[in-house]
């Protein structure tokens, strides 16, 4: 992103010249929303939120050009620079090489070039919101992902296609800034968020790897406004159980009457719980239904019209009283207040891998993090843990690899920063690295 997060909308002229089957004027002849060549970027797929990544970045005559998922390496990073009418796109690894056509003509292989062949030239045209289609300039030929479906190492080509398949975005290497309004919208600010709340060793979760240290209603007294619980049906009942259910856990409507008590005693807290949902609809009904307060507290983005009118702000949440969201990984709840998560949320793939691993991509293939929406930003949950928790590890991890993860992974591949962070032992709120990040978070967005 160059300057500033814009909502993609075409426009007036440019919604013309598309529904009539026109070209789109190009920005290197006629100089408007000209893409930026001041520093590094990266050039992701509209589609599928994958990058234009150098194989291996190994600089190679005739290197294949390929998609990949974000991982910030200097083989994802290209320089734009102008030539006359046309642009180089030039590789951040070694700038004596370029993105270039293996040949004139439909369906060419995209590989590395010395600069100063034509088949290194391009031209960008732009769709508005920092998108672009990048153009053969010898006749109407795309650069493009060969199947929009995310699919690491899959080669890139130029053809005729010119539908989204071959949309790009250019992103910067970190989210721009800007400070947070006084009065801000939900999918401006960022919460804590506590992985697996539920599975804490103030509850019993000794031995049976637990992700956090203290109660359910001592998190959301620490400061915590997001909660991971898992929901099972058990014994005729819906039980917060991880994995597979023992005989200790606590129900799921204990559960979510502590967060009910605790929005009760703090009226102007939100609060959003995230289910990783085993059950049925009408187990899952049963169960909250069971939460006294419970159905006067929940927000519903849907009868709110947040896809035609944007979030409402958190001041809308507190003075509605609907300060509670609810999100589901399973569809089919929407009429008792648990929406879809795949239809309102972006969220990234949870594992950092036994060796911490930080890379960031979709958890869901068809939900790319950078998806975009006219009129409508999904809600960034950036997950950060571990395959296996411990609380040495997890001490580590929401430190500077934290950060690193929001600031340079997870925010660039997803044009924005998180507005939730889950992570496994969050520190108490009077210090560490955790809050300080979340607390600096909230001054931009």
């Amino acid at each position: 992103m160059r300057k500033s997060v814009i909502r993609f909308a075409l426009p007036g002229a440019l919604c013309a010249a598309v529904f009539s089957g026109q070209a789109i004027l190009s920005a290197a002849a006629h100089g408007t929303d000209d893409p930026h060549t001041a520093g590094p970027l990266t050039i992701q797929s509209v589609p599928n939120g994958l990058v234009v990544d150098l194989d291996g970045g190994n600089i190679q005559e005739g290197r294949e050009i390929q998609e990949w998922m974000y991982n910030a390496s200097t083989a994802q990073q290209w320089w734009l620079q102008r030539n006359g009418e046309h642009y180089k796109i030039k590789s951040n690894v070694n700038g004596s090489y370029c993105m270039a056509r293996e040949r004139d003509g439909d369906l060419s292989r995209v590989v590395l070039r010395g600069c100063d062949t034509y088949l290194a030239d391009w031209d960008f045209q732009t769709l508005g919101g920092e998108k672009y289609r990048i153009k053969d300039p010898a006749g109407n030929y795309y650069l493009h992902v060969w199947n929009e479906t995310p699919t690491n190492g899959r080669e890139l080509v130029t053809s005729g296609n010119d539908q989204i398949g071959s949309y790009w975005f250019l992103t910067d290497l970190t989210v721009p800034r800007r400070p947070m309004p006084s009065d801000p919208r939900l999918d401006q600010v960022t919460f804590l968020t506590a992985h697996n709340a539920f599975v804490n060793t103030d509850e019993g979760f000794w031995g049976r790897f637990p992700n956090q240290s203290y109660y359910l209603r001592s998190q959301l007294d620490q400061g915590i406004r997001g909660l991971q619980l898992d929901a099972y049906a058990s014994g005729g009942t819906v039980k917060m159980c991880h994995g597979s259910c023992w005989w200790r856990e606590r129900t799921l409507t204990a559960g979510m009457q502590d967060v009910v008590n605790f929005l009760r005693a703090n009226r102007d807290a939100v609060v959003t719980v995230f289910l990783e949902d085993y059950t049925s609809p009408d187990q899952l009904r049963t169960a909250l239904g069971g939460v006294n307060g419970l159905a006067d507290l929940v927000f519903y983005p849907d009868r709110y019209g947040v896809r035609e009118r944007g979030w409402p702000r958190v001041s809308e949440l507190v003075s509605s009283n609907r300060r509670l969201l609810i999100f589901s990984q399973r569809p089919g709840r929407e009429g008792f207040g648990v929406m879809y998560d795949r239809d309102w949320t972006a969220e990234n793939y949870w594992s950092l891998g036994s060796g911490g691993n930080v890379d960031c991509y979709s958890r869901w293939g068809e939900v790319p993090l950078s998806k975009e929406e006219p009129g409508f930003r999904r809600l960034h949950v950036m997950n950060h843990y571990r395959d296996i928790p411990t609380e040495s590890a997890a001490s580590s991890d929401n430190g500077s690899k934290l950060r690193n993860r929001v600031e340079r992974l997870c925010g660039p591949a997803a044009r924005r920063k998180p507005n939730y962070v889950a992570v496994d032992f969050f520190q108490k709120p009077d210090g560490g690295a955790t809050w300080n990040l979340i607390r600096e978070m909230n001054t931009y967005w």
